[in-house]
């Protein structure tokens, strides 16, 4: 057994099966497979397993927490409706916002190292989760390693996301990111159906300055100067994208042209599972195995 298999098959997920977390957390609804592919916009699995596979929902209301910072981890989850702020809280009580998931986000990812959620999950407004337990999401990888690559898909969406966010706060100043915000928001919007020009934020000013590393008044300003300019017009929290274009124009023009920046999710490359980063064929057999001691916690 490798180092690797060794750390993962101690980690005591706990109760962390198909069972029991579920039924204690929602009424009973239940999501399928087919509709969980949907909602991540990924290609379905196509296999008879998905059939009799269904996940639980867990309806979360405003200012409700999904998951509290240092509480044990058992499951991943999905949006799939409504809008939440995952929140880190350090040693002195301060907390930084780390981003806003919303319909097709997964959350609770930053718990699978080390057993224990990093971060908060709260609402913003009633909100609804597809509750994937991380026991039973190996086992199903097990049995299908099809599915192994659109995992890997989607936690590479929020690895993406990370390093979207890293260039953002290392290269604009403020009124660049409130603008790279709002364009970010339009098309996360756009791609849900929503109007992109045209919305309500369900995030304070107060979260927008913690996410972009940025004073409340700072992020007043900006938002005032947008407003003056006449690339956006803004009453409370209602926004209206007058001219994309000029808001485009605040960013850099150099930083604009990286694949990188406010990415659509058909922008992300898909996952082969063939080769890696070497060139050589995946390790297939010992990934295999690691899903099937993960499967067995």
């Amino acid at each position: 057994m490798t180092a690797a298999m060794s750390y993962y098959d101690a980690l005591d997920f706990g109760n962390a099966d198909d069972e029991t977390p579920c039924k204690r957390e929602h009424e009973g609804a239940s999501f399928s497979v087919r509709e969980l592919t949907r909602l991540l916009h990924i290609d379905e699995p196509g296999e008879t397993w998905q059939v009799r596979t269904a996940f639980a929902l867990r309806r979360v209301h405003e200012g409700e927490a999904l998951v509290h910072a240092g509480d044990k981890f058992h499951s991943l989850y999905v949006a799939r409706s409504g809008c939440f702020k995952t929140v880190y809280t350090d040693l002195s009580g301060s907390e930084q916002v780390l981003g806003f998931p919303m319909c097709g986000d997964l959350m609770g990812a930053d718990g699978i190292d080390s057993g224990h959620y990093r971060s908060s999950a709260i609402s913003l407004d009633t909100s609804e989760v597809v509750i994937l337990p991380l026991a039973r999401m190996a086992r199903l990888v097990y049995q299908s390693p099809r599915l192994e690559a659109l995992i890997y898909r989607i936690l590479s969406r929020e690895l993406v996301r990370v390093q979207n966010m890293a260039w953002t706060l290392g290269t604009l100043g403020a009124e660049g990111r409130v603008a790279a915000f709002l364009l970010n928001l339009s098309a996360r919007l756009g791609a849900l159906g929503y109007s992109p020009c045209s919305f309500n934020l369900r995030m304070t000013r107060q979260d927008i300055g913690s996410y972009l590393g940025l004073k409340l008044e700072t992020v007043s300003r900006a938002l005032s100067a947008l407003n003056t300019a006449g690339f956006i017009q803004v009453q409370q929290r209602s926004i209206d994208i007058i001219d994309a274009d000029a808001l485009r124009r605040v960013i850099d023009p150099a930083a604009c042209d990286r694949a990188g920046f406010a990415p659509t999710r058909e922008s992300i490359p898909k996952a082969s599972g063939v080769e890696n980063g070497g060139g050589r064929a995946r390790p297939q057999v010992q990934s295999g195995i690691a899903w099937g001691k993960l499967a067995a916690a």
